[in-house]
């Protein structure tokens, strides 16, 4: 794993540096750590050759965390926000953060995160494929491109980032249990969504990034709110 860890407050970094190397140590993965103390310095290296993962503070002085995450974020550099200032959770979601980490809290939070980010780097560098058997033959989806799963009838349609969709007949109870692994959530009876897309989380619907409403039945509410919880690293809507 190649991260980079930007702080602004030399202390921190050197802390920050330290328990992420160690920790990547004990979980087996082979992790080089790179510090910055400018967000500048971190976007030249990450333009020279780009970061798995970057750990940042959001308050720093001439580039702060936000504008550095808009600039190195995607599907292949998972962002993780170091901060003490709870109030810039919210704003923060519209960068799409994989965790969140507290200062306050390293010891208690960093473990997790830094466990669930070896899980999600190893996931993007095996290049999960879904097998979809349809009418036409099988055809073959990253799962990350999955922004949720209906079924009507005995058709399942399976809708895509893209905008474009698939169907096949089958059962979402089985396509459930298939996915398990990868942070989808049944909202519905007949709906299965991938939380990576999930913006708000409504009383009574599910809004994704696109702003489709996805149906959320007050049965199922309760859970949809825990695994978006866990899958953000402790912030729900």
């Amino acid at each position: 794993m190649r991260i980079a860890v930007c702080d602004d407050e030399p202390v921190i970094l050197k802390r920050l540096c330290s328990e992420i190397s160690d920790g990547s140590a004990a979980l087996g993965a082979n992790a080089d750590v790179l510090a910055f103390s400018k967000g500048g310095e971190l976007l030249d290296a990450h333009r020279a050759e780009p970061f798995d993962a970057v750990f940042l503070d959001i308050d720093m002085p001439e580039i702060d965390g936000f504008k550095i995450a808009e600039a190195v974020g995607g599907e292949k550099t998972l962002i993780v926000f170091v901060t003490d200032h709870d109030e810039l959770v919210y704003s923060s979601l519209r960068f799409r953060p994989f965790r969140f980490v507290r200062k306050s809290h390293l010891n208690e939070e960093l473990p997790e995160v830094l466990e669930a980010v070896s899980r999600e780097l190893a996931k993007l560098g095996a290049g999960k494929k879904f097998t979809l058997r349809t009418i036409n033959g099988e055809i073959y989806l990253d799962i990350a491109d999955i922004q949720y799963i209906e079924i009507f009838g005995h058709t399942l349609r399976v809708q895509l980032n893209s905008g474009e969709s698939a169907e096949c007949s089958g059962s979402l109870s089985e396509l459930e249990k298939q996915l398990s692994d990868f942070d989808f959530v049944r909202t519905h009876k007949s709906y299965l969504v991938n939380c990576k897309y999930i913006y708000a989380i409504e009383s009574r619907q599910v809004i994704l990034d696109d702003q489709t409403a996805v149906p959320l039945s007050r049965y199922k509410a309760e859970a949809v709110r825990e695994k978006f919880k866990r899958s953000f690293g402790g912030t729900a809507l």
